[in-house]
């Protein structure tokens, strides 16, 4: 009897939970349903930085988000609810529209701002980052109160504010953690057994030291120096270790070497390359890289069709689901149809042309890939000297080949974007940017067969890296021309009416590389 009893109430709690279980799971979708755009739309903006570069309407924004949510979860009205979400979207929308004026008055402010980040100044400069912050958020309010003039000189502050947290965490962060593990090289006999690593990073200290204060306005040099002189501290330490293993008899040179070729050895096998160490590593390393050349091309390429698929994707979910709702009517069907085939032919076409046009740049004189609607022609053969903006005559031939590129393209807007890498001061970087821009418009400008070509110059200066700044061959990729042909002929339509070419090229002031970049 004791068990029946038993048996029969854990049937009646079975009976009650289920329901509650199944009812739970209805409210869950109802709510992904209700909030699945709006979440979409505020992942985008925080993305884009709008938390930052437009507080006040993404704080409302949100506010009204988290009002939505509260009055789902307490079973008030569903009209309520997607009132408040519209209202989110609204103020989101709002915010974007400042998100798109801030990205450009603030690019040098939110480049330093990544700069202290990397070097956690949030961590090591707590009060100087504050700082910053509250400057960056009252200047991204005055775009959102249409205060332009101001902003821009707002702007200018918060980028050297958090230049000065950069600054001090560097010096609190990579400074103190180099001169810890120098003491500590040196109570190990460093200075003895890894004599010209110790030296090295006893002079890398010492440069760093004295690049942080006799040049305020390039923080991405003296980071770079002390972060190399806390690895060479610790490479001391390293080898230090091995020397004295190897003079007690712990292990012999032998091992050392074998153990060293072991990762080079394991990324061979990966590769499947055999790795041929009888003659040096060089043989090995030079095999390796070229397999990642090739792989890296090959991403690249995968990458292009994955977009292709998704666009193919959405497309084909879309009028499935017009299909299903009996809302496509026949004479409708027809004509989306027919446009999404016009669409296969013209992605079919711009595969040939990039295939064409891979055929006419070398591999040392540019880089030629898609991006959605764009083709972009990375021109790393055309290296300008340091700090100037002045066209050489070895550039002809390969400006001619970008030319035929645009005209080939049948492209009406092609922009001309300059770049550096992260070494001198940021306007200068900026101006020399769109020196070396308007140098190309002014050079491609006079060519009759882009007289319907808009050509516009722009200057991104140090703010859009493809290559890592701490090393020569990431900055020399770094300081780059890159030619962006629009593909789609109603889009350069649609954009403003602009003069045929750029202006005259401004005078190029500063230069991006340190004295041992050239």
């Amino acid at each position: 009897m004791k068990y029946f009893r038993l048996l029969c109430v854990n049937l009646c709690l079975l009976v009650v939970t289920v329901p509650v279980m199944a009812s739970a799971d209805s409210v869950m979708a109802v709510h992904r349903q209700l909030f699945a755009d709006l979440k979409k739309q505020i992942a985008e903006a925080e993305q884009a930085n709008a938390e930052v570069l437009s507080p006040e309407r993404f704080g409302k924004a949100m506010k009204y988000y988290k009002d939505a949510d509260n009055t789902f979860h307490q079973a008030r009205n569903l009209e309520s609810v997607r009132a408040d979400i519209a209202r989110s979207q609204e103020w989101l929308n709002k915010a974007m529209q400042v998100v798109e004026i801030s990205a450009i008055t603030f690019a040098p402010a939110m480049q330093n701002r990544d700069n202290a980040l990397s070097a956690d100044a949030p961590k090591y400069a707590a009060a100087a980052w504050q700082a910053a912050e509250k400057a960056l958020r009252d200047a991204a309010n005055e775009i959102e109160d249409g205060d332009l003039r101001d902003a821009r000189e707002s702007a200018r502050q918060v980028a050297g504010l958090y230049q000065q947290a950069e600054l001090q965490a560097i010096k609190t962060n990579y400074l103190s953690g180099a001169q810890a593990l120098l003491k500590q090289a040196k109570e190990e006999k460093a200075d003895r057994y890894a004599t010209k690593t110790f030296i090295d990073a006893k002079l890398l200290l010492e440069q760093a030291e004295r690049e942080l204060t006799e040049n305020r306005y390039d923080t991405d040099y003296p980071r770079d120096l002390a972060r190399r002189a806390r690895n060479e501290a610790q490479h001391a330490i390293t080898i230090t270790r091995l020397a004295i293993g190897v003079n007690r008899k712990d292990f012999a040179v032998e091992d050392i070497i074998t153990n060293y070729e072991k990762p080079l050895i394991a990324i061979a096998d990966e590769l499947n390359i055999v790795p041929s160490l009888h003659d040096g590593y060089e043989p090995t390393r030079d095999a390796i890289l070229q397999r990642v050349a090739v792989l890296q091309k090959e991403a690249q390429e995968l990458g292009q069709l994955r977009l292709v698929v998704e666009d193919h994707e959405a497309e084909i979910a879309r009028l499935a689901a017009l299909v299903k709702d009996y809302e496509l009517k026949l004479g409708i069907y027809d004509e989306q149809l027919s446009m999404y085939n016009e669409q296969l032919a013209a992605e079919e076409r711009y595969r040939a042309l990039l295939a064409e046009l891979e055929n006419i740049f070398t591999a040392e004189e540019a880089e030629v890939f898609r991006q959605g609607k764009t083709l972009i022609v990375r021109m790393v053969g055309l290296n300008f000297d340091s700090g100037k903006a002045e066209l050489k005559t070895e550039h002809k031939k390969l400006l001619a080949k970008v030319v035929y590129a645009v005209q080939l393209a049948k492209s009406e807007l092609a922009t001309i974007e300059g770049h550096t890498d992260s070494y001198g001061g940021d306007d200068s970087n900026m101006k020399l940017s769109e020196a070396r821009a308007s140098a190309v418009v002014d050079y491609l400008k006079v060519e009759p067969s882009l007289i319907n070509t808009q050509l516009k110059a722009v200057g991104y200066g140090e703010t859009r890296p493809i290559a890592n700044n701490e090393s020569e061959a990431g900055r020399t990729r770094n300081r780059r021309i890159d030619v962006v042909i629009q593909l789609e002929r109603e889009d350069a339509k649609a954009a403003p009416a602009a003069p045929a070419a750029t202006t005259a090229a401004p005078a190029a002031t500063g230069s991006e590389s340190s004295p041992s970049s050239p």
